[in-house]
């Protein structure tokens, strides 16, 4: 359908209606386009599927008409236009469409307008169609059609002029019949596109605008990648990684004869991706330990000590979403189609980060791995050590705390042969971390133990310590959900209901065998009410019968 429409328009254009239709019919488009607008701002008004039965004309009507026909004959100018009985029922907000859109006049437009469509001036368009498709006999069917309405044709021999007239018409139609039929083997469009191809000024025109398009996409690709650049001078990796999408995106839908050194800003894209995540890794010598130590922390995907408040107003920003499944697919996809080394590179890392952050490490570290091993075969240091830091931060994930160790110390290697002693003060001071971290201390039995031992300490005589001491030991051989916890902002899951199948011990009315410390059998005993036995008392009453119990 859409291929229909565009050889009519061709033919529009370039056929018997030849010229510029959006430009000489401009005054005609604009009409059409102020009718449509104004149509579309008309409110709905919802029609009756049921056709409305026509009523019948009372008879008071009917006299109405027969004396208004007897009324005297007056001019129509003078005649006062009555309003039908729909006018007298509309509203203010109904005036403005009370009428057809084609009784409203169309706004004036301001500026000047010189240009007219070309059949207004191209009134020998016929004959020099003619003379493209019958060659010199155009002049035979101009003969054909002036001798019906010539002065010579009329004689006083009725019958042999009208002989004449019949054989002129019938031959005028035969020959615009055949100029038709050529016309539809061959268009005419077709005929002045031949004509410019053989006189130079077709392609001429051609490689005119083929330049100008190349000079606007270079333009626009330029603009892209000085971005880019700054981006990566001022060490904002996602800013920098934003632009890198967008200007790899530009790349890949412009094709080489619009942007002939597409492979000089891929080439540019690959070289400083690689150098922007190496450059990540690194710390600044005028921060304090603790904020050199926390940064490392973050870039070995290792998890602070002390939680973030749960209660803090920055928890309520949200990040930015990122879907990395889709994300993933799209990489898959991309590395398909790779081919030069340091792209294959680039997607098996960028692969590798996007497993990490869904916690499918196992992936992770295969494509880590293969970075790795693509990057020796091609001698990318660059990306070598790269993958090495992933596998690293898989590893450390993990709590491989060994071969974590490992990555770093070949991470050095790289380091050492690209001489960038940063790089290697920045590797030790990772292993001193990794050295000293403790992936059991996050809510863990030792951390307890520690709390514990330091709150012991903080006891000021020897009894009282005897005697926390004795009450952290009664604690620990209760069950997580009746301690008192010693860390706070920790809430122990409570233990889920009884199942069906679990012994509950029931009363009878049966003498049965009364144990120590029991009431007798006939003893009566309330049954809490329904309402008190699901609810939980948020009021503190539990928490100080704990420390009774404990006390």
């Amino acid at each position: 359908m859409g291929v229909m429409h565009c050889t009519a328009a061709i033919e529009n254009c370039l056929g018997e209606r030849a010229g510029r239709p959006l430009r000489d019919h401009f005054k005609i488009i604009r009409k059409l386009a102020w009718k449509k607008n104004y149509a579309a701002q008309k409110p709905f008004e919802p029609k009756p599927r049921m056709k409305t039965k026509k009523k019948k004309p009372s008879p008071l009507l009917k006299l109405l008409l027969n004396e208004e026909l007897h009324e005297p004959v007056q001019p129509q100018m003078f005649k006062a236009k009555k309003g039908s009985h729909h006018d007298t029922l509309l509203e203010i907000r109904d005036s403005l469409h009370s009428r057809k859109s084609d009784d409203e006049p169309v706004p004036p437009f301001t500026k000047p307008f010189r240009f007219k469509p070309m059949q207004n001036y191209t009134s020998n368009i016929e004959n020099f169609m003619a003379e493209k498709y019958l060659d010199s006999m155009y002049l035979d069917k101009i003969f054909l059609k002036e001798i019906r309405t010539a002065p010579g044709s009329t004689c006083p021999n009725e019958r042999g002029s009208k002989k004449i007239k019949h054989l002129a018409k019938s031959c005028f139609q035969t020959v615009s019949y055949k100029q038709e039929l050529l016309r539809t083997r061959r268009p005419f469009y077709f005929i002045k596109y031949q004509e410019a191809k053989v006189s130079g000024a077709l392609k001429a025109r051609q490689e005119l605008e083929l330049e100008q398009q190349q000079q606007n996409t270079k333009r626009d690709a330029d603009a892209i990648l000085s971005k880019m650049l700054e981006a990566f001078d001022a060490k904002k990796l996602k800013t920098f990684l934003d632009l890198v999408e967008k200007l790899k995106r530009f790349c890949d839908v412009r094709s080489k004869k619009l942007l002939p050194n597409k492979d000089e800003y891929m080439h540019e894209i690959y070289d400083k991706v690689c150098k922007a995540f190496y450059e990540v890794y690194r710390v600044n010598d005028e921060h304090s330990t603790f904020e050199q130590n926390r940064r490392i922390y973050a870039l070995l995907g290792l998890p602070l000590s002390r939680q973030p408040s749960k209660d803090s107003v920055v928890g309520q920003f949200k990040n930015v979403f990122i879907d990395y499944s889709k994300e993933i697919v799209e990489l898959e996809r991309r590395l398909e189609n790779a081919v030069l080394p340091q792209e294959i590179c680039w997607f098996y890392h960028e692969l590798s980060r996007y497993h990490i952050e869904v916690k499918k490490l196992d992936l992770a570290r295969v494509y880590a791995r293969k970075c790795i091993q693509q990057a020796k075969i091609n001698k990318i240091i660059y990306w070598i050590f790269n993958g090495t830091m992933l596998l690293a931060k898989c590893n450390l994930q993990q709590h491989n705390k060994n071969d974590a160790k490992n990555d770093l110390l070949s991470a050095i290697k790289c380091s050492e042969t690209l001489k960038d002693s940063t790089k290697v003060d920045f590797i030790n001071k990772c292993l001193e971390v990794v050295e000293n971290v403790e992936f059991d201390d996050i809510f863990g039995t030792k951390e307890l133990e520690k709390r514990e031992n330091r709150i012991i300490q903080m006891m000021s005589s020897t009894k009282m310590k005897d005697e926390v001491a004795h009450l952290f030991h009664q604690m620990s051989a209760m069950p997580p959900s009746r301690r008192m916890t010693v860390i706070p902002g920790i809430n122990i899951p409570k233990q889920g209901r009884r199942s069906k199948g679990s012994k509950v011990k029931k009363m009878s009315i049966l003498p049965t065998r009364r144990e120590s410390g029991e009431s007798s059998g006939f003893e009566v005993k309330r049954v809490p009410s329904k309402k008190l036995v699901g609810s939980d008392d948020k009021k503190g009453v539990e928490f100080l019968n704990l420390v009774e119990f404990h006390v």
